[in-house]
C-alpha cells in the first residue's frame, strides 16, 4: 500500500469517524440532560424515555431505506445529506418550547442520523483494503467514544450552567464543520458498488412496497413497546400495534423473498455466522442503551450528584473506550473476532451482575469500578463485531448490510430503553406509575428505588449472557467452516 493510498484511506476514516462522533455526542449530551428536561417540562421518566425512543424510532425504521439508497445513488450523496438534515434537526430541538415539539424535532434529527449511520460502515468496508478494515472500525469506535466522552461532561456542564437547549444547539457548528469535511474527502461512486448492476433476471425498479412495509412494521413495533408501560401492556392500543407490526413484518419478509431487487437481501442470513453476530449485537445494545438511560438517574437520585458531576463520572467509561478502541480494532484483524466477542461478553455478564448486587454500597468507588470494567468489556466486543459482520457482506451489498447492521443496533437500543425502563418502573414505583424525578428522590430511602435499579441491571446481565451464547455459536460456526475448507 503506497503512501498516497494510506493517506487517502486515513482521510476516508476521519470523515466517517466524524459522523460517529457527532451522533454519539448528541446521544450522550441528551441522556445526561434527561433529568433536567423532565423537571423543566414537568413530565415523567416514561415521557423522558420518549425523547430517546422517538429519535431511535425514525432511525430504526429508515436505515434499510437509506442503506439501499446508498448502493443505488451513491454513498457520498446520502452521507452528506445526512449531515445537513441532522444539523437542521438539532437546531429545531434547541428551539423547542414543549415536550411535543422536542419529540417532533428529534424525528427530523433522527432522519439525518439514519442517513449517516446507514452508509458509514459501508464506506469503510468498501473503500478501504480488507486488511485495514479492523483498524478503521477501531478508529470509528474511538470517535464514537470521544463523542461519548465529550457529550457526558460537556452536556452536564452546559445543562448546569446554561440550559438543556444548548445541549442540542452545540451540534449546529459541529454539523457545519462535518459537512465541509465530508464534501472534501469522501470519495464519489465506485463502479462495482454504488452502480452495481441488477441480478440476472431481476427488476431494476426500487422496492417501494418493501420500504413501506418495513417502515410501518418496525414503526408500529416500536410505538407499541414505547406505550406499553403508559397505556398498559394488555390495552387495545398496545396489543393492536404489536400484533399488526408482526403481521406487516411477516408480509415484508414474504415480499422480499419474491422481489428481484429487494430492500433487504434475505440470503445474507444464510450465513449463520452473520445471523448470530447480528443477534449478539442486538442484545449487547439493549444493555448499552438501557444503561445509558438509567445511569444518570442512578447517579443523581441515589448518589446525589448534580448534572455536571454525573457527566464527569461518565467520562471514566469514555476515556477507557477512547484509549483502547484502536487496539481492539487492530487485534480483530489478527485474532478471530468471534473469539474476542465471546471473551468480551463473559466479562460484561460478570461485570453487570456484580454491579447489580453492589449498587447500594456507599460512595462512588463501586460506580467507578463498574464503568471501567464495563468499558474494558465492551471495547473488546464492538470493533471486532463490526469488522466480522461487514466482512460477510458481498461488495455490492455493503450499503444494505450497513443499513441492516445499524437497524439491528438501533432496534436493540429502542427495546433496551423500553425493557430496562419498564423493569425499573415496575419495581421502583407503586401502581400509580412513575411520577417524575422529584418523586424518585423521595422514594430513595424506602429501598424500592434500589430494588428497581437492581432488577433493571439483572435484566442487562441477562442480555449480556444471551449475547455470549450467540457469540459462542458464531465462533463454532466459523470453526466448522474453517475445518470444512481445510478438508476440501
Amino acid at each position: 500500500m503506497t503512501r498516497s493510498a494510506r493517506y487517502a484511506s486515513l482521510l476516508i476514516v476521519i470523515s466517517v469517524a466524524f459522523s460517529s462522533f457527532l451522533v454519539r455526542l448528541n446521544n450522550y449530551m441528551v441522556n445526561i440532560s434527561l433529568p433536567t428536561i423532565t423537571r423543566s417540562f414537568g413530565v415523567t421518566s416514561s415521557d423522558a424515555s420518549r425523547i430517546i425512543s422517538s429519535y431511535l424510532l425514525i432511525i430504526t425504521t429508515t436505515l434499510l431505506l437509506f442503506g439501499k439508497l446508498g448502493d443505488r445513488i451513491g454513498l457520498k450523496r446520502v452521507f452528506i445529506s445526512g449531515y445537513v438534515i441532522f444539523t437542521v434537526g438539532s437546531l429545531l430541538c434547541g428551539l423547542s418550547h414543549n415536550i411535543d415539539m422536542l419529540i417532533g424535532s428529534r424525528f427530523i434529527q433522527g432522519i439525518g442520523s439514519a442517513m449517516l449511520l446507514a452508509v458509514s460502515f459501508a464506506i469503510i468496508s468498501h473503500f478501504l483494503p480488507e486488511g485495514n478494515t479492523g483498524w478503521a472500525f477501531g478508529i470509528t469506535s474511538t470517535a464514537s467514544a470521544l463523542g461519548v466522552a465529550t457529550g457526558a461532561p460537556v452536556g452536564g456542564i452546559i445543562t448546569g450552567y446554561l440550559s438543556w437547549n444548548w445541549a442540542f444547539l452545540i451540534n449546529v457548528p459541529v454539523g457545519i464543520v462535518a459537512v465541509i469535511v465530508a464534501m472534501r474527502y469522501i470519495p464519489g461512486r465506485k463502479t462495482d458498488s454504488s452502480a452495481a448492476p441488477a441480478r440476472k433476471g431481476g427488476r431494476s425498479g426500487f422496492d417501494f412496497l418493501g420500504t413501506i412495509l418495513s417502515f410501518a412494521g418496525l414503526g408500529l413495533l416500536i410505538y407499541g413497546l414505547n406505550n406499553g408501560n403508559k397505556c398498559g401492556w394488555l390495552s387495545p392500543l398496545v396489543v393492536g400495534c404489536l400484533v399488526l407490526s408482526l403481521i406487516l413484518i411477516g408480509i415484508f419478509i414474504a415480499w422480499e423473498r419474491r422481489h428481484q431487487d429487494p430492500l433487504l437481501h434475505l440470503d445474507l442470513f444464510l450465513d449463520s455466522r452473520y445471523a448470530f453476530a447480528l443477534i449478539a449485537t442486538f442484545l449487547a445494545y439493549m444493555l448499552i442503551s438501557g444503561n445509558a438511560f438509567l445511569m444518570p438517574f442512578y447517579l443523581e437520585a441515589v448518589k446525589g450528584l448534580n448534572a455536571q458531576a454525573a457527566g464527569m463520572m461518565l467520562l471514566v467509561y469514555s476515556i477507557i473506550y477512547v484509549i483502547l478502541s484502536p487496539v481492539s480494532g487492530r487485534l480483530s484483524d489478527r485474532v478471530s473476532p468471534a473469539l474476542l466477542c465471546s471473551i468480551a461478553m463473559i466479562s460484561a455478564t460478570v461485570c453487570v451482575l456484580f454491579f447489580s448486587f453492589s449498587l447500594q454500597w456507599q460512595g462512588l468507588t463501586i460506580v467507578i469500578v463498574y464503568l471501567v470494567w464495563l468499558a474494558l468489556s465492551l471495547v473488546l466486543f464492538f470493533s471486532p463485531n463490526n469488522n466480522q459482520i461487514m466482512s460477510f457482506a458481498p461488495p455490492d451489498r455493503k450499503g444494505v448490510s450497513s443499513g441492516l447492521f445499524n437497524t439491528t443496533t438501533n432496534l436493540g437500543m429502542v427495546v433496551g430503553v423500553t425493557v430496562i425502563e419498564v423493569v425499573f418502573s415496575a419495581v421502583a414505583y407503586d401502581s400509580a406509575g412513575p411520577t417524575g424525578k422529584a418523586a424518585l428522590k423521595d422514594l430513595v430511602g424506602t429501598g424500592s428505588v434500589t430494588e428497581g435499579f437492581r432488577h433493571a441491571y439483572l435484566t442487562g446481565a441477562l442480555c449480556c449472557f444471551l449475547a455470549l451464547v450467540f457469540s459462542l455459536l458464531g465462533r463454532k460456526r466459523a470453526a466448522d467452516r474453517g475445518s470444512g475448507s481445510r478438508k476440501a
